[in-house]
């Protein structure tokens, strides 16, 4: 499947024209090849992008921030004018950064989805985490400097790249805002010339040529109109329109030249990865108990399952589950034996049960002797903090066990075989209509993540 070749321009310094330089390649790569698809969007906290490029008052119920929430990105798309498919921008990215999980999602995202062609994302003059997601998803970053501080400011995108074992080859720099009325003594006779031999010298690809500083062009942002005009079409006896020709002539054939490397190795990286996510899964599925680690219940084969808490063990070779009802007769038996009445029983069940679905519940034996040992047990908050709990001492059990002798001990000693020494088990609650998705890959990390620091906790508390 073709996939895209992705542009990011990129400066952590501002006023530099990095959205006029976005909008306008765009336009210009488009005027190359009538039949190259090109999509345009922005992180930017701006609205030049829709301002350009929108037909009509018509919009797509979706924007940017959508990307990172599931939607299908070919459902993010608008047609907008110069052929140019764009999307939506936001006033309010802070609000999405909740979905967004990592540096790898947008291109992640982009691998998995049907776009083609040249991909231009427009970032904001921050390093945040949407600026990293188009840093890492590029396959070319093109940096427009104006100065010498936004040269410098080009060492944080490079230590970014290295961070992420990438060459510092994939920036380009771009002398922008150049005004060619100021010349220099010496060697270097202009901004331009200066600009780049600094560049060179710090290690970094430079684009031939440069964007020259144009009243005429910044007027097309600002205008009784109310509208953005572009260079090609309202700026075409300007040296900036031959100079965006230049220049979209060189991102055209480094396209062609090396297409979507990036995308692609995303791609063949994500499919390893699924494929030993799949292959965990299924490992993970064979090491369930089929029952009822309490009452022996077959769970596995019914259709409709119970509420139910996941256990496992810490070699991660013996997991099951064990039914709500259950285990709220273990702990009325051996933690709250003073709850006689049924309506006092029915209550703490009924706290139990309200809590537990955002909650994890920690069971921890400390062996005392070879006859008996103290089980704490712990209500956690999703950060694995303790909430309330209550400590018993319990007597070891003979085994093979009857179902009325049970108590909280034998699942200790059921996971771990008979192992006499202190022990650990975190339990989730999982819903009757998806209790398997407590092994799916990232629900399962999030588990194991409480889990080790639970354990942590543990080991901390033991040496101070």
């Amino acid at each position: 499947m073709a996939r895209s070749y992705v542009i990011a321009i990129a400066s952590e310094k501002g006023g530099v024209g990095k959205t006029t330089l976005a909008t306008n390649l765009a336009i210009y790569l488009k005027g190359l090849s009538e039949d190259l698809p090109v999509t345009l969007f922005s992180f930017d906290n701006h609205f030049t992008v829709d301002q350009m490029f929108q037909l009509n008052k018509t919009t797509n119920p979706h924007h940017v921030g959508h990307l990172f929430s599931g939607v299908n990105p070919a459902e993010l798309l608008v047609d907008g004018q110069y052929g140019v498919d764009f999307i939506q921008s936001s006033r309010d990215l802070f609000a999405y950064q909740q979905h967004v999980k990592n540096i790898e999602q947008l291109a992640q995202v982009i691998s998995r989805s049907s776009l083609q062609g040249i991909i231009i994302i427009d970032t904001s003059p921050i390093l945040d985490i949407y600026t990293r997601n188009a840093l890492y998803a590029a396959d070319r970053i093109i940096v427009p400097i104006k100065d010498t501080p936004s040269l410098e400011n080009c060492r944080n995108l490079a230590g970014f790249l290295a961070e992420n074992k990438r060459s510092k080859s994939v920036l380009k720099l771009l002398p922008c805002l150049i005004d060619t009325r100021i010349h220099f003594d010496g060697p270097f006779r202009n901004s331009y010339q200066l600009l780049k031999a600094y560049a060179i010298n710090r290690g970094y690809r430079c684009f031939e040529g440069f964007i020259a500083k144009s009243p005429k062009v910044e007027s097309l942002a600002t205008n009784p109109a109310g509208k953005v005009y572009p260079v090609i079409t309202h700026g075409r006896n300007t040296e900036v329109h031959l100079q965006l020709t230049h220049l979209a002539r060189q991102v055209y054939l480094d396209y062609l030249e090396h297409g979507p490397v990036r995308i692609n190795e995303i791609a063949d990286n994500l499919y390893d990865q699924e494929e030993w996510f799949l292959k965990e899964y299924n490992a993970r599925i064979g090491n369930l108990q089929p029952n009822c680690l309490f009452c022996d219940a077959p769970i596995l084969k019914n259709d409709i399952w119970p509420p139910t808490y996941f256990l496992e063990n810490e070699t991660g070779r013996f997991s099951g589950f064990i039914e709500e009802d259950c285990l709220f007769t273990l702990l009325l038996q051996d933690c709250y034996p003073e709850l006689k009445g049924k309506k006092q029983q029915r209550l703490l069940q009924e706290i139990l049960g309200s809590t537990t679905h955002r909650t994890f519940l920690l069971l921890q034996k400390n062996q005392i002797d070879a006859e008996q040992a103290q089980i704490d047990v712990f209500r956690l908050d999703q950060q694995g903090d303790r909430i309330s709990g209550r400590s018993v001492i319990l007597k070891n059990q003979e085994r093979p066990y009857r179902q009325d002798k049970r108590n909280l001990l034998s699942l200790f000693d059921l996971a771990a075989n008979g192992k006499k020494s202190d022990y650990q088990q975190l339990l989730i609650r999982q819903s009757a209509s998806n209790p398997l998705s407590i092994l799916e890959q990232q629900n399962y990390l999030e588990w194991k993540t409480i889990f080790n620091r639970v354990q942590i906790d543990q080991q901390l508390d033991k040496n101070t």
